[in-house]
C-alpha cells in the first residue's frame, strides 16, 4: 500500500477503478452494495467504497476556498441553539460564536453538550418534534438515520458548493452523499484512532521508548512487561486499556479495531452486493475475543476494576491506549507534562484504522435556516480548522497545511501524517447503530466471563449467538443478505 496524507488518501471507486482496473480496494468491509434496479428508495444510503489512496497532489495543497455565506441575513433578534455530543468541542463553538455574533449582533447562542452516547438519544427524540437544535453535529451510526426520517434537508446550494470546492477529498464528499444529495458540512475526524503509549513507563519496564508496538502481538507482549500489581495482585498501572464496559455502541466500536485487523468485520456486504450480514462469525471473530479474554484473565494486564480510557492515561494509570485525536488536546490541558508518543493502529494480518467522518448539520425545524447555515459555514473555514484543534484536539477531514500544528505538538504528526495504513468506515445504513449497540450489550457480557478462558469452543458459541443477533437484526431492517 502507498504511503499517503490523511487528507488525500481517498478518492471516488469510479476515478479509481477507470485509472487502476484490476486493482482490489484495501478494504472490503465497507464497500456498498449496489441498490437493485428493483428497489426505488426515497433516498439511497449505502457506504462508499475505501479505494487505494491517491497519489497525485501533495496533500498540503491548497485547496479551492469558498468564503462563507456573504448572503443578508435577518437583523431581527435570533438566538441559535448548538448542540454536541463532544463536550470538548463546547469551548470552539463557543470562539467561533463569538466571531458569528461581532458580524451578527443580533444573533445570540445557547449552547447543550453531554456525553456522546446521551447526545445521539437526546437528539433522536427531540428532532422529530421540533424541540432540538438548530446547529448539531453527528456521527455517521445516526446521520444516515436522520436523512432517512428527513430530520435532516439537503445542503442548499452555497453550501452544497462548498463541500464539493476541493476542501475535501472526494471519498468525504461521497460520505456526506445521500441519493445524489449532499447533507451537512464535513468539521471532524470522529475516529482515526491510534496508539498512545506512555514513554517514561517503557523505558523503567526496560522497553524502548521509541518502538511501540506495531502488532497486537506485541502489544499484548509489552502490556505485560508493563503491568504493575499490589501484593495482592491487583492492578495498580494496565499495561494497556481496553474498553471493557459502559454504554452504547462504543464498546463494539474499540472491538471492531481487533476484530478488523484481524481479518473480520462487524457486517460485510451479501455475495450478490446488494444486502449485507454479519462478517466476524469466524475465526477472526473468535480471535478477537479471545484476545480480550486473554488480556483479562490470561495476563492479567487489565480488567474490569481498573481506571480506564484517557482518563487513566493522563493519569498514569495505564500505560497504553487507542484512541482518537481529541486526546491529545486533553492531555495538553489535563497533563502537559506526561511524556509520551503516538503510533499507528498495530496491525494483525491487517494494517487499516476506523475512519468516521462527522459532519456539522441544520435541524430541518430550525426557524432561521439561514443564520443557522451560516455560522456552520464559519465553524468550518480552514482557521477555524486549526481553532478547532486547538480548541478540543479533535482533526478535520478538511485538506491543508497543518506543519505548524505538528511542529508544535509532534503527536498529532500519526493522525494528520499517518503511515502506510488503510481505512474502513461505518456502513451507512440505518440499522447499523442498532446492531452495533447489542453487539456492545453482549460484548460487556462476554468480558465478564472467565469461563471463556481458553475455551475456544464457548468462544466460537458466543460469537455465534452475537453474530445471529446481528444478522436477525438486519433481517428486520430488511437489510440482511447472505
Amino acid at each position: 500500500m502507498l504511503k499517503h496524507n490523511f487528507f488525500s488518501w481517498i478518492v471516488l471507486v469510479a476515478v479509481v477503478f477507470a485509472a487502476m482496473t484490476g486493482c482490489a480496494p484495501a478494504v472490503t468491509a465497507t464497500q456498498a452494495p449496489a441498490v437493485p434496479a428493483t428497489q426505488a428508495p426515497a433516498i439511497q444510503i449505502q457506504a462508499p467504497t475505501l479505494p487505494a489512496p491517491a497519489t497525485g497532489a501533495p496533500a498540503t495543497a491548497a485547496p479551492a476556498t469558498v468564503a462563507p455565506t456573504t448572503q443578508a441575513l435577518t437583523t431581527s433578534p435570533v438566538t441559535l441553539t448548538v448542540w454536541t455530543g463532544y463536550p470538548e468541542l463546547e469551548p470552539f463553538y463557543r470562539d467561533v460564536a463569538a466571531q458569528f455574533t461581532k458580524l451578527h449582533p443580533n444573533v445570540s447562542f445557547q449552547f447543550l453538550s453531554t456525553t456522546l452516547r446521551e447526545f445521539e438519544t437526546k437528539v433522536q427524540a427531540a428532532l422529530p418534534t421540533c424541540t432540538g437544535p438548530d446547529v448539531f453535529d453527528i456521527e455517521p451510526n445516526i446521520a444516515p438515520i436522520l436523512v432517512a426520517d428527513q430530520l435532516i434537508d439537503p445542503n442548499p446550494p452555497a453550501i452544497d458548493t462548498q463541500v464539493k470546492s476541493g476542501a475535501y477529498s472526494p471519498f468525504v464528499v461521497n460520505y456526506f452523499t445521500y441519493g445524489g444529495k449532499t447533507y451537512g458540512i464535513p468539521m471532524l475526524e470522529g475516529s482515526d484512532a491510534q496508539l498512545f503509549y506512555n514513554k517514561d513507563m517503557f523505558a523503567a519496564a526496560g522497553l524502548d521508548p521509541n518502538k511501540p508496538p506495531t502488532t497486537f502481538d506485541e502489544m499484548m507482549a509489552d502490556a505485560q512487561k508493563l503491568t504493575k500489581y499490589d501484593s495482592a495482585g491487583n492492578i495498580t498501572v494496565s499495561g494497556m486499556s481496553m474498553r471493557l464496559s459502559g454504554q452504547g455502541s462504543g464498546i463494539a466500536e474499540k472491538f471492531w479495531f481487533f476484530l478488523h485487523n484481524m481479518g473480520g468485520d462487524i457486517i460485510v456486504p451479501s455475495a450478490d452486493g446488494t444486502k449485507w450480514h454479519n462478517g466476524y462469525d469466524n475465526a477472526a471473530g473468535q480471535k478477537a475475543l479471545t484476545y480480550y479474554i486473554d488480556s483479562v484473565y490470561k495476563y492479567h494486564v487489565v480488567d474490569q476494576k481498573v481506571p480506564s480510557d484517557s482518563t487513566a492515561f493522563e493519569a498514569g494509570q495505564t500505560a497504553m491506549l487507542l484512541r482518537e485525536s481529541w486526546v491529545v488536546g486533553e492531555i495538553a490541558t489535563k497533563a502537559p507534562k506526561l511524556n509520551y508518543g503516538t503510533a499507528a493502529m498495530p496491525s494483525d494480518v491487517r494494517s487499516d484504522t476506523l475512519t468516521q467522518p462527522a459532519g456539522v448539520y441544520v435541524a430541518h425545524c430550525s426557524k432561521n435556516p439561514d443564520v443557522a447555515w451560516a455560522y456552520a459555514q464559519l465553524l468550518t473555514t480552514q482557521d477555524n480548522t486549526l481553532l478547532q484543534i486547538k480548541d478540543s484536539g479533535w482533526i478535520s477531514p478538511r485538506k491543508g497545511d497543518y506543519s505548524a500544528l505538528v511542529a508544535q505538538t509532534p503527536q498529532y504528526d500519526t493522525f494528520v501524517n499517518p503511515p502506510e495504513q488503510g481505512f474502513y468506515a461505518y456502513p451507512l445504513i440505518t440499522s447499523f447503530n442498532e446492531l452495533e449497540t447489542k453487539m456492545a450489550d453482549e460484548l460487556t457480557t462476554a468480558y465478564l466471563d472467565k469461563s471463556l478462558l481458553n475455551n475456544p469452543a464457548g468462544i466460537a458459541k458466543t460469537i455465534s449467538a452475537m453474530a445471529a443477533d446481528t444478522d436477525s437484526i438486519l433481517q428486520q431492517a430488511g437489510d440482511y443478505g447472505k
